[in-house]
C-alpha cells in the first residue's frame, strides 16, 4: 500500500471506480477543505470496514481491538459538522463521473436521509473490498500512529498529501 493509501486510508472510499478524473476547473475539482471533511467524515465506516475484512488476520490485543472503537467515536462525533462538506462534494464527484445529462444520479434530488446512510455504507464496502488481507497490519499500524492527531489534522493533512502526489479520483483544486 503507498505512503498515500496509508495516510489517507479514509480516502479509498472517495475513489470511486467508476469515475473519472475531474478536469481541474472552477466547479470540477474538489477544495482541500472539502478533501478535508470527506476524510473526516468517513474514517469511521472506512474502519468499519477494515475490520471486517481483517477481523481474522489482527491480534486481538491490536489498536483496532483496543482503542479502535475510541478512534472511530472520535471522527463519528464530527460527522454532522463536515457532512454538508462532503456530500457537496460526492454530489459533484458522481454528477462528474455519471454526467446529469446521461441520466445519471442526482444525489442533490435525493432525500438526505437517504444518501447519507447509502454513502456510509459504500464507503465500508468499498474499503472491505480494496484492503488486501496481506495488509491488514500494515493498515492497522498506520491507524495507530495517525490516531494522536485530531480529526481536523488528519483531514488537512491527507488533503495536502492527496494535492501533492496528484492525486486525481477525485482531482484535488490547485492551491496558490
Amino acid at each position: 500500500m503507498s505512503i498515500a493509501k496509508s495516510c489517507a486510508l479514509a480516502l479509498a472510499a472517495l475513489a470511486l471506480t467508476s469515475q473519472p478524473a475531474l478536469a481541474e476547473t472552477q466547479g470540477e475539482c474538489l477544495s482541500e477543505a472539502e478533501v478535508s471533511s470527506l476524510v473526516i467524515y468517513a474514517v469511521p465506516h472506512a474502519l468499519r470496514g477494515v475490520r471486517n475484512r481483517c477481523e481474522a488476520n489482527l491480534a486481538p490485543d491490536g489498536f483496532f481491538a483496543t482503542e479502535g472503537a475510541q478512534f472511530s467515536r472520535r471522527y463519528a462525533a464530527l460527522a454532522d459538522a463536515n457532512w454538508p462538506n462532503a456530500l457537496s462534494a460526492l454530489t459533484r464527484m458522481t454528477e462528474a463521473g455519471m454526467g446529469a445529462a446521461k441520466g445519471g444520479l442526482q444525489l442533490d434530488q435525493l432525500p438526505p436521509e437517504f444518501v447519507r446512510p447509502l454513502f456510509d455504507e459504500m464507503i465500508a464496502q468499498k474499503i472491505g473490498q480494496e484492503v488486501a488481507v496481506a495488509d491488514c497490519r500494515r493498515i492497522e499500524r498506520t491507524a495507530a500512529a495517525l490516531a494522536p492527531l485530531e480529526p481536523e489534522e488528519l483531514g488537512q493533512v491527507s488533503a495536502v498529501v492527496m494535492s501533492l502526489v496528484g492525486v486525481d479520483k477525485p482531482k484535488i483544486c490547485t492551491v496558490n
